[in-house]
């Protein structure tokens, strides 16, 4: 019987045990019929919720409408100021076009239109990495048929590429 109730004890320790990764995916895709680059990014709803929450000290979960004026602006500046994108070493501005809620994350829209003719390509992601030390922002890259995959960290959240 001690065995067994060591066994329930250890099972319930090890299922409540979270092990949390700390990650974002976005996916950057030029669209040479519109001369556009529109880039999708996921994240967490949780850990979204907690950076908005803290930083501007609104709560997502009771605000549903991402897409509300006030919600709206915060995102679009928090977004704005850990994103950078450099076609040639000169710096383009995104366009914040919204967002929506699916099951555990949230994603979110933007876009660069009337791209330049360019050579290289630098992209800075540091999404949540104020909240989280360990945060990665996974990054998928597509031009025409080339695609690149990479990690940004918080000791390294650049990246350049040529084409």
């Amino acid at each position: 019987m001690k065995k067994f109730s060591l066994f329930i004890v250890i099972f319930f320790l090890i299922a409540f045990v979270s092990h949390k990764y700390y990650v974002s995916t976005s996916f950057y895709e030029f669209k040479n019929d519109s001369g556009s680059l529109q880039l999708t990014m996921k994240i967490f709803k949780d850990d979204f919720t907690n950076l908005i929450k803290k930083r501007d000290g609104i709560d997502l979960g009771i605000n549903k409408n991402l897409n509300s004026s006030e919600i709206k602006s915060k995102i679009n500046q928090y977004l704005l100021s850990n994103l950078d994108i450099f076609f040639d070493n000169i710096n383009y501005e995104l366009n914040y076009l919204g967002a929506e809620e699916n099951d555990e994350m949230f994603t979110f829209f933007l876009e660069i239109e009337n791209l330049p003719i360019f050579k290289s390509i630098t992209l800075k992601n540091s999404i949540l990495f104020d909240l989280f030390d360990d945060q990665q922002n996974i990054i998928h890259l597509k031009k025409g048929n080339k695609k690149r995959s990479f990690i940004l960290r918080k000791d390294s959240p650049i990246n350049t590429f040529e084409f």
